[in-house]
C-alpha cells in the first residue's frame, strides 16, 4: 500500500531539491573564483590613462607603414621557435629593431613567457622557447627603441 504524500513529504522534497542547487552553485562559484583572476592587466586604470599614448604609437607606426608575419615552429627538441618578418611600406625588412615581448597564455598567466627577438637577417627576428605547451598562445611583442612598433597575434602551438 502507498503512502500518501503530505505536507512534512513535499517540504522534505523540496529542501533537498534546492540543497542540492545550493551545493552545486557553491561549487561551480567555488571552482570559479579559484582558476580565474579577475583582471587580464595589473594595473587597468594606468592603462587607460596612458591609452592616448598609445593611439599616438599606434598612429606613427601606420604612418610609417611597417608590417609584421609572426610563425611558431615546433623543433624536435621540443623548444618552440618563433619568427618575426618586420618590413616596410615598400618591402624592405626593417633592421635595428630592439623586440621584445610576451608569449602569453590566453588563460594562465602562470604559463607566460618575456621573450626576447634576436635578428637573423634583415627584418627577420627569432627566438626559442622551452616548456610551452601546445595550444594557443598569444605574441605581443614591441620594440623598445626610438620607433614605435608593436604587433601581435594568436598562434596554435602543436
Amino acid at each position: 500500500m502507498k503512502k500518501p504524500l503530505t505536507g512534512r513529504g513535499v517540504l522534505l522534497l523540496m529542501a533537498g531539491f534546492f540543497g542540492v542547487i545550493l551545493v552545486t552553485n557553491l561549487a561551480f562559484i567555488s571552482l570559479a573564483v579559484g582558476s580565474f583572476r579577475g583582471e587580464d592587466e595589473q594595473k587597468p586604470y594606468l592603462q587607460g590613462v596612458s591609452y592616448n599614448q598609445t593611439i599616438a604609437r599606434r598612429g606613427e607606426q601606420a604612418r610609417l607603414g611597417w608590417s609584421a608575419q609572426i610563425d611558431a615552429t615546433r623543433l624536435a627538441s621540443g623548444q618552440v621557435r618563433i619568427d618575426l618578418v618586420v618590413r616596410d611600406r615598400a618591402g624592405v625588412g626593417r633592421e635595428g629593431l630592439e623586440l621584445t615581448g610576451l608569449l602569453r597564455h590566453p588563460s594562465d598567466k602562470n604559463r607566460d613567457h618575456t621573450i626576447t627577438l634576436r635578428p637573423v637577417s634583415p627584418g627577420h627576428y627569432r627566438v626559442e622557447i622551452a616548456g610551452v605547451a601546445p595550444g594557443n598562445w598569444d605574441v605581443q611583442v614591441r620594440n623598445q627603441g626610438r620607433q614605435p612598433f608593436q604587433a601581435g597575434r594568436r598562434l596554435w602551438v602543436r
